[in-house]
């Protein structure tokens, strides 16, 4: 259950404060936040350049591992082009499409935690959780499709092509969302706040959860204010009206 974008931008000294956001928002043992599964983009931070787009079913781990923090083949992560850019661009944009937490796969961080298993005798390919994982590759396919439709091209730093089912359901409408992940300006799928400050900040957090219910149900077709309504009507805090009175939605982002 996609809805919500989440970008910021980071430099090489500092890419250690985006592991602990990302650990914060999207970790796999907690049921609020959200999932640790989900889409993820970098992009040229000065001229909006989209460059990759991945999935992964844990986004701290993958980001570690693009980042040299988790050591592993080159073939395997973007460390090379990722240090190539930090000798042209002091910033490298980072955007993640995520999910709701109801949509966490099993993994090796949560299942232990969750069933109580002996971790000697089970593992994670004891479980059927391979649904979750072809979600996530048809969502990638339909991105990295829309955005070759859109160019021509794959992004620079995808070689290939993402799967042939999410290749096939790619709609024009489809490149909104690859756009939106490289766009500062306001937007109902862009989060008002960078992926940092929603780490720092709960209520804000709490803000952008409320808004992940609508922007799931915009997603499905349904218009925003209908699905503003419906939200709100399961809403006990009054988080709309909290948000109108604090000035949330005028807010732009910063990163």
């Amino acid at each position: 259950m996609y809805g919500t974008i989440i970008q910021d931008a980071y430099e090489k000294s500092n890419a250690q404060n985006i592991v602990n956001a990302l650990d914060e928002l999207c970790n796999p043992n907690d049921s609020y936040g959200w999932a640790s599964a989900g889409i993820y983009t970098f992009w040229n931070y000065y001229t909006k350049e989209l460059l990759y787009i991945g999935l992964a079913v844990d986004l701290t781990e993958r980001f570690q591992q693009h980042n040299g923090f988790i050591k592993m083949s080159e073939k395997g992560c973007k460390i090379n082009e990722i240090n190539q850019y930090f000798k042209e661009y002091a910033k490298l944009g980072y955007s993640i499409f995520v999910q709701s937490p109801l949509s966490q796969p099993v993994i090796n961080k949560n299942i232990y935690k969750w069933h109580k298993l002996d971790p000697q005798k089970f593992g994670v390919k004891d479980f059927t959780h391979e649904q979750s994982k072809q979600d996530l590759r048809v969502v990638e396919g339909i991105l990295i499709e829309a955005y070759r439709k859109r160019f021509g091209r794959y992004p620079p730093w995808n070689k290939v092509g993402g799967s042939i089912e999410g290749q096939k359901r790619t709609t024009v409408g489809n490149y909104a969302i690859v756009d939106e992940m490289t766009s500062i300006e306001p937007s109902i799928l862009n989060a008002r706040y960078s992926l940092r400050e929603l780490a720092a900040n709960p209520t804000y957090e709490r803000y952008e959860n409320f808004l992940h219910g609508v922007r799931i149900l915009i997603l499905f077709g349904m218009e925003y204010d209908t699905a503003l309504e419906f939200i709100r009507k399961n809403d006990i805090l009054n988080t709309y009206e909290e948000m109108v009175g604090i000035g949330y939605f005028e807010r732009p982002l910063y990163i």
